[in-house]
């Protein structure tokens, strides 16, 4: 089993407004940091009540970016493994990002392959999830002290094989991915830690294998042709 680590550029992109739509539909963010070693919110879709009256809708969606030049070979199994911290509330799943992610900046918000803000609505009238790349399923739980493991797709397995670099985007699946408006004082987020923490003992990774070259060694004895 061979594993590689996200490039320390990894981080998130966050969009704050005061309607649903507007802060899911921006194409760029409010900010954005690709230096912390970790964020209690770095994947979430959360409405507060703002100052004045009326809410604030903020989402956060997570970038990683994996350099896959060593690879040569089949990938047949890949994990994509996310080391969880603090808060646990929300459903996640890893789609497949643009390259602009190389280099993170607030403009990478919805750089994410096939993403579409023309119908957003917050009744699911944006729902992405037949248009976007995915990399994995759905995952219904989050562990707060260990690794979260994401199954890479087959998708996933062929870019890490013929791609030089495989750029992931972590989001929200109830809410962001399906364009469905959170309600009340609802708070729906998981927290993870990044490249920058200290070692690589919390790092985003992949788990990956690799099929073993087969070699033609028969050798034939006495054999009339």
């Amino acid at each position: 089993m061979a594993t590689i680590y996200s490039t320390t550029n990894d981080g998130y992109v966050y969009r704050t407004a005061s309607s649903w739509t507007s802060s899911r539909n921006g194409a760029t963010g409010t900010s954005y940091n690709s230096t912390l070693t970790s964020n209690v919110q770095a994947i979430s879709a959360s409405r507060f009540a703002a100052r004045g009256g009326g809410y604030s809708y903020t989402i956060y969606r997570t970038f990683l970016h994996f350099d896959t030049s060593g690879i040569s070979g089949t990938v047949t199994d890949a994990t994509l493994k996310i080391r969880g911290r603090t808060f646990n509330t929300g459903d996640v799943i890893a789609l497949k990002a643009t390259s602009g992610i190389a280099t993170l900046t607030a403009a990478d918000y919805d750089n994410i392959e096939g993403w579409d803000n023309a119908n957003s609505d917050g009744s699911g009238g944006g729902d992405n999830e037949s248009s976007v790349t995915k990399y994995s399923a759905e995952i219904s739980t989050w562990s707060t002290s260990g690794y979260n493991d994401f199954a890479l797709t087959s998708q996933a397995k062929t870019d890490m094989q013929n791609d030089d670099n495989l750029y992931v985007c972590l989001m929200n699946y109830d809410y962001d991915l399906k364009d469905i408006a959170t309600t009340g004082f609802s708070d729906t987020r998981n927290g993870m830690y990044y490249a920058n923490y200290t070692g690589t003992s919390r790092d985003p990774k992949i788990e990956y294998e690799v099929a073993s070259a087969v070699t033609d060694n028969a050798i034939f004895f006495g054999t009339n042709f």
